[in-house]
């Protein structure tokens, strides 16, 4: 199979597992040694403060019953080496609620680094940057 083809099936395991609050399966598909810049700028620094964090913050959208409608676009993958590769991908939250009566779409682009570990593509290093 080819890498691109296996590097956007990561992708589409980390919209899946992101809509469902999965946030266990969703760290699986990082680097123990990841780095994850939020939109906000906060930066975690390491893969167990990454999937801490976010799982923090899937309660809340969990209580909130946040519209769960978070969408990624691969926008280009390049292969640095057989086993790196960076990928520019777009993604958008349509229906977002910014409270009981209105939503919002929110978009960002995500700069990815991925590392080839054991025939695995996972992420390790994320600059996550809001558009909207």
């Amino acid at each position: 199979m080819g890498q691109e083809k296996l590097i956007k099936e990561l992708f589409s395991k980390y919209v899946t597992y992101w809509n469902n609050h999965d946030m266990e399966n969703w760290g699986k598909l990082f680097t123990k040694d990841t780095k994850f810049i939020t939109w906000s700028g906060v930066m975690y620094a390491t893969n167990a403060e990454n999937i801490k964090q976010h799982d923090k913050a899937h309660q809340i959208l969990s209580k909130q019953n946040q519209n769960m409608k978070y969408h990624l676009d691969v926008l280009d993958i390049s292969l640095i080496r057989d086993d790196i590769a960076i990928v520019y991908a777009a993604w958008k939250w349509e229906d977002f609620k910014i409270d009981n009566l209105h939503t919002e779409l929110r978009t960002g682009i995500l700069t990815m680094l991925l590392l080839k570990e054991d025939g695995v593509w996972l992420i390790r290093s994320t600059q996550n940057t809001r558009t909207s």
